[in-house]
């Protein structure tokens, strides 16, 4: 049997896929009939294609309707705006019929834009259910640009959570893997990879890195204290400028609602808070 890839990092080793994983995925879309090692294979063929870590797990598998496929997690979109330096921007909002629509553009380093929505049901949800179920759509729209951008035909985990009775379950590969060696790697930054940005005319720019999502948090909340701190703006001012940095970063947001719950519910308090302050001011005028 032939290897899918050849880890030396020649990027003109693509692989060629054995035969038989070629005959079950081009002719039936279907992985079950495959073995274990054939289901790895094809796995490392397909993060070698994109330039993904495998190390990473970007892929899991979705059985549906007896057919099995991989279909990208949370770990493929992160790794792909950092290799492919993408920027996201929300460009719309609204809600139709009990439905909650975002718009989401998405820019490469080289200037190309690709656009995609996400959706979600909202018409019997209130309180914090409606705030998750936004976040989620958000979450969605900026997962389904980048991968449409990265020209990945597959779905996103947040789609899969949708379909009835579909069935995942995570990709075992035993042995060990080496990382992908891309032509162009990322630069490495000093603080780590969690990018913290910051509204800038029409799109957004970062403005710090954090080593991890709860350094991140820390960072947020900080930030949106000294913005309520600052005497120089008014509430109404410093209640706008911290709602811009929520949709700033609403991917990493996302990101850590659907990852760590507990982390995300810090946020969601130290931010609120802040906001029933600047509220209550503006109400008193």
């Amino acid at each position: 049997m032939s290897n899918v890839v050849n880890m030396s990092g020649d990027s003109s080793a693509v692989a060629t896929l054995d035969p038989a994983i070629q005959s079950s995925i081009v002719l039936r879309g279907d992985l079950s009939g495959l073995s274990e090692d054939q289901k790895k294979q094809y796995y490392l063929y397909r993060c070698k294609q994109v330039g993904l870590d495998p190390a990473a797990k970007p892929f899991d598998l979705l059985t549906l309707n007896g057919k099995q496929i991989l279909y990208a997690n949370a770990s493929a979109t992160q790794q792909l705006c950092a290799l492919h330096k993408l920027s996201t921007q929300i460009t719309h909002r609204e809600r139709v019929d009990g439905i909650y629509l975002v718009s989401v553009r998405c820019t490469g380093a080289d200037g190309r834009v690709s656009e995609n929505q996400g959706a979600v049901d909202v018409g019997n949800l209130v309180g914090e259910r409606l705030a998750n179920a936004i976040l989620k759509a958000t979450t969605k729209a900026i997962r389904r640009s980048v991968l449409a951008h990265c020209g990945l035909g597959m779905l996103d985990e947040t789609e899969v959570e949708t379909i009835p009775e579909a069935r995942v379950e995570p990709l075992v590969v035993t042995e060990k893997v080496e990382p992908v060696q891309v032509q162009e790697p990322p630069k490495p930054v000093k603080k780590g990879g969690v990018a913290f940005l910051v509204p800038s005319g029409d799109t957004f720019k970062e403005h710090e890195r954090f080593a991890n999502d709860e350094e991140f948090v820390n960072g947020y909340i900080e930030m949106v204290e000294r913005i309520a701190a600052n005497a120089k703006m008014n509430a109404a001012e410093k209640l706008s400028k911290i709602t811009a940095l929520e949709g700033a970063n609403d991917f990493v947001l996302g990101m850590i609602e659907a990852e760590n719950e507990l982390l995300h519910e810090v946020w969601v308090r130290g931010v609120k808070k802040v906001k029933e302050q600047l509220d209550e001011a503006i109400k008193k005028g």
